[in-house]
């Protein structure tokens, strides 16, 4: 007898000799994602998540980041595809483990008990990166987990490619670059990132909510570069 698993399995063998398409975590030919990189997502648990702070050295201030995993293969090549090769139909398994660090966040924080009400915050995409997309990854990341994303931060000004940059150049290349809209004043937010380098991006989101009203509890993130990042770009 034929099981579910073995139909889906033929199902994508016969889809991909019409549409050639390859992993988006490992390579291998005629799978969008293949078993082993969706049982690398599917398997984490909130035993899995990571803790680690981010310091601001302007305020002096500390924000809880609580991540799924470590930025590496397979997952850095799932989050490439999905945000640069449009790669959506993935998102599902990329919001698994971000899921699990945001419960570990909401056990971290005691949020379960909490009668105030907690809005979920990413960085905004520029309109630059929207018209290239046409999706904002992080928003349609955390409505995968099931969680509703709430806008309260806009540009003010454009900035360089954080990509080019080291980690000392991000951190000035960030700085004031968003502003908190009206609707900030007096929410109590929680940031939440897909990947975080230096925390620049995130420690600005939060500098901008707090200048704008809000409180700032902590963030989340789905992962997190490894600690060898130099402070000069080569």
């Amino acid at each position: 007898m034929i099981t579910s698993a073995q139909l889906r399995e033929h199902a994508l063998d016969a889809l991909s000799l019409f549409l050639p398409i390859e992993c988006a975590g490992c390579g291998t030919p005629d799978r969008n994602l293949c078993q082993e990189c969706r049982q690398y997502l599917l398997a984490m648990s909130p035993l899995d998540v990571q803790y680690r702070e981010l310091f601001d050295v302007e305020s002096l201030t500390r924000l809880p980041l609580w991540f799924a995993t470590d930025f590496v293969p397979p997952l850095s090549g799932m989050v490439h595809h999905f945000k640069e090769r449009n790669r959506t139909s993935i998102v599902t398994e990329l919001a698994a483990p971000l899921r699990m660090a945001i419960e570990a966040a909401r056990i971290r924080l005691d949020l379960w008990s909490s009668d105030r009400e907690v809005v979920w915050v990413s960085p905004p995409s520029s309109a630059a990166s929207f018209r290239t997309r046409g999706y904002h990854p992080t928003e349609m990341l955390v409505k995968a987990a099931g969680f509703r994303h709430t806008r309260l931060l806009t540009h003010v000004r454009r900035r360089a490619d954080q990509s080019t940059l080291g980690r000392l150049e991000r951190f000035r290349n960030m700085h004031g670059a968003y502003h908190a809209q009206p609707l900030a004043h007096g929410a109590v937010a929680v940031l939440v990132d897909d990947v975080v380098t230096t925390g620049a991006t995130l420690l600005e989101c939060a500098r901008a909510l707090r200048a704008g009203g809000a409180t700032v509890l902590g963030a989340v993130a789905l992962a997190s570069t490894p600690k060898n990042f130099q402070d000069t770009h080569r």
